[in-house]
């Protein structure tokens, strides 16, 4: 089982605790000012939440999100932080900021985040991930990501990402446990930095980023480790997705995406294309399928059925390879379907609370999020 704690990551969508470096969900953009909002007016929202998993133990996690608008901007920002802490170990906080300029033509998002947790490692490959046999790893990392665009045309963003992660790993098992036979991660790059840079495009013509009725939305992120740049490893990672949206009554919404990940040259185990760390598939354990590449579809139906209460049934199916070039030919099907409820927690804003629960091939998980997953 898995376990979503949104306040704590650069994406306050959806984030995992038992995730490794992998932003899972791409920077999306900030919610749509709703009408009637005034510009001073600030809305708090304070979340503690109990989890247990099979993997983090029992433990809470906590946070609190501003939304605000200091400067008539079209899309409110967005200012959050939060803590987790598990019985086993795992604690970590993190930070995040979401803006943009009063007429929305320049947007910049940033995060910073200190986790000493407990992942389930399981090996490279689709094989490695459906035997099943995890090596847990004691992951002590830290993160900062900032992503700045700047629109260059009607609904048309280009722009730049950063990010440095650095890591320090090692296996931690369980001495009343048999041993797991899955070989742990080569040693230099359990203890590794991870230092990309690249260009960011986004294309968007929904009619509200937090709660999209209609609209399409494309973005592509390619970014690039160097060792000038203080990158342990020298490789390349572009990831491509697309979503749409139609609504079909006054209470009903049909959304779809689709997602593709390439990771080529010398990537490290915590870089790789993977599910489970983002909006991708729901339904999986973080990491336990990673490869080269990566590809999912999906779809989902949003129903409100009062002013505050709404549901949404999803399913979608994705896979990994060793390559791009063989993501359609050779990868290993991935289903998964789910149902999931929504709540609006303010009255003048469009932003819901979810909890999603998924089911997957070889596994199940739980979601507790800030907006939709996609």
């Amino acid at each position: 089982m898995t376990f979503a704690a949104s306040w704590l990551c650069a994406h306050p969508a959806i984030a995992q605790v038992e995730t490794g470096a992998e932003d899972p969900a791409p920077e999306a953009a900030s919610p749509e000012q709703p009408e009637g909002k005034k510009e001073k007016d600030v809305d708090l929202l304070y979340a503690p939440v109990p989890f247990s998993t099979p993997t983090t133990g029992a433990g809470i996690a906590g946070g609190v999100v501003a939304f605000y608008n200091p400067n008539g901007s079209p899309n409110q920002w967005m200012t959050g932080g939060g803590i987790v802490w598990t019985t086993r170990g795992s604690k970590g906080l993190g930070v995040f900021h979401k803006m943009s300029s009063a007429d929305d033509g320049f947007r910049l998002t940033a995060s910073a985040s200190y986790f000493d947790q407990f992942n389930k490692f399981y090996g490279i490959g689709a094989d490695d991930g459906d035997r099943g046999d995890d090596l847990m790893l004691r992951d002590q990392q830290f993160n900062i990501k900032a992503t700045a665009t700047r629109r260059m045309f009607p609904h048309g963003y280009l722009g730049v990402r950063y990010q440095l992660g650095t890591h320090s790993a090692e296996p931690h098992e369980d001495e009343d446990q048999p041993p797991s036979l899955t070989p742990p991660p080569p040693i230099d790059q359990m203890n590794s930095t991870l230092s990309v840079v690249g260009p960011v495009f986004q294309y968007d013509t929904t009619d509200s980023h937090t709660q999209p009725t209609k609209g399409v939305q494309a973005l592509a992120i390619w970014v690039f480790g160097f060792d000038w740049l203080g990158s342990t490893f020298k490789h390349d990672k572009l990831t491509v997705e697309g979503s749409t949206y139609l609504r079909t009554d006054d209470s009903t919404v049909v959304a779809a995406s689709a997602m593709v990940c390439s990771a080529s040259g010398d990537v490290s185990y915590y870089n790789l294309c993977l599910f489970g760390a983002g909006a991708d598939l729901r339904g999986y354990v973080t990491g336990r399928y990673r490869d080269r590449a990566a590809w999912s579809v999906q779809g989902e139906v949003r129903h409100q059925f009062t002013t505050r209460w709404g549901a949404v049934a999803f399913m979608g199916i994705g896979g990994i390879s060793t390559s791009v070039g063989d993501l359609f030919s050779e990868s290993n099907m991935l289903p998964a379907s789910g149902l999931g409820v929504r709540y609006l927690p303010f009255k003048n804003n469009d932003v819901h609370l979810r909890l999603d629960v998924a089911v997957g091939k070889n596994d199940h998980g739980v979601y507790l999020g800030i907006g939709e997953a996609f």
